[in-house]
């Protein structure tokens, strides 16, 4: 038999909680970050925090690791379309 652990936290006037240290810990909260509340098919809220993007420095990090794996470096190029030249957009 599998035991489920509780928390509780009370609503205010205003409609606000504040979410416990321990399941702050447990997801992983920081200051500002949003909380994601996903509703199952089954009837269940599942509660996550929303994963932060990266700074500036990890962004690179992570890229140079990936370069230093794979030998390569992917530019990310994105096509648009074939270039209609200036004089054939409309305004």
């Amino acid at each position: 038999m599998t035991s489920k652990a509780q928390v509780s936290a009370k609503m205010t006037s205003k409609n606000q909680i504040t979410i416990p240290k321990s399941v702050r810990q447990k997801l992983g909260l920081k200051e500002n970050q949003r909380v994601i509340f996903e509703f199952t098919p089954e009837g269940e809220i599942k509660v996550t925090g929303e994963k932060a993007a990266p700074s500036f420095e990890d962004f690179w990090e992570q890229e140079l690791a990936i370069v230093e794996e794979t030998g390569k470096f992917d530019s990310g190029e994105i096509f648009f379309g074939e270039d209609l030249g200036e004089e054939n957009i409309e305004w």
